[in-house]
């Protein structure tokens, strides 16, 4: 059974190519004329320095912890400022936030920078570990490092989309949503209800049962009917217990609501299941 959780991520990024940049200053300065990418989108991370950069015909000027995107289709021209300037940069595809543009992170509307403050360190070793790991010449280095670039989009999210009070209360929402799974899937032979949960998780029963639908895509007693079946058919397949002895196993008092229940389920008895070649 495929589980989901709440996100604001509806495409998840694939890693393109990156690399960083170290100018010391003089003659060596970070300079890029005006440009766009029409197939894909850029972050670039300044660690060090302060540059002016031009950005869809905006000026602005940014520091040490600044992220700015360059979004696809967006012109853009960079140039350092203060020395030394070290930077690293990402390309990226295959991002798709809410109902943003492709592989736009930020709307149209928004500034196109975000300071990272104090998770300047996390996110600048992720960026350098993404690359190192996209340069091995190693089975599903590209994988791993599309799955790093996931990671920082995930945490810049919290920065960009989410305020104060939003991060705070999910946490809550979430981790009661998986202890009442996690009851579930390990007492499903209990006689459970929706009032049991909301006691174990300290919820309105309502607002348990509409958080568990959207994180985990049914109902609480979908997934105890889930359990349950799912153990009766491990059963069924492994020993040789009678129907109604499995029954009472996996929670059902009587034979004959079991064997309708299963039915529902598994479109067949538990007989048929059980002779069935597995």
């Amino acid at each position: 059974m495929a589980g989901s959780s709440s996100t604001i991520f509806r495409g998840q990024p694939t890693f393109m190519g990156g690399s960083s940049f170290d100018m010391p200053g003089g003659d060596s300065r970070f300079v890029l004329e005006l440009h766009k990418h029409d197939a894909n989108s850029e972050m670039l991370l300044i660690e060090e320095g302060e540059g002016e950069f031009e950005i869809d015909g905006r000026s602005y000027t940014a520091g040490a912890g600044s992220m700015l995107f360059y979004h696809r289709g967006i012109w853009h021209k960079e140039l350092s400022t203060k020395h030394p300037f070290r930077c690293t940069y990402i390309a990226f595809t295959g991002l798709q936030v809410g109902e943003l543009e492709r592989d736009f992170f930020l709307s149209r509307e928004r500034l196109p920078i975000i300071q990272l403050h104090d998770q300047l360190p996390v996110i600048r070793k992720l960026m350098r570990d993404a690359i190192a790991e996209s340069r091995k010449l190693e089975p599903e280095a590209q994988m791993i490092a599309s799955h790093y670039l996931g990671i920082i989009f995930a945490k810049l999210a919290r920065l960009a989309h989410y305020d104060d009070e939003a991060r705070q209360s999910r946490l809550p929402a979430r981790e009661a949503v998986w202890k009442a799974k996690r009851i579930i899937e390990e007492n499903y032979s209990a006689p459970l209800t929706l009032d049991t949960l909301a006691e174990e998780t300290y919820l309105n029963k309502y607002h348990l049962a509409h958080l568990f639908k959207e994180m985990v895509g049914v109902s609480p007693i979908q997934f105890l009917i889930y359990c349950r079946i799912e153990a009766a058919k491990r059963y069924l397949r492994t020993t040789g217990l009678q129907v109604k002895e499995i029954a009472e196993i996996v929670g059902y008092q009587s034979e004959p609501s079991f064997y309708n229940v299963f039915m529902k389920v598994s479109g067949m008895t538990p007989k048929k299941y059980r002779e069935k070649d597995y």
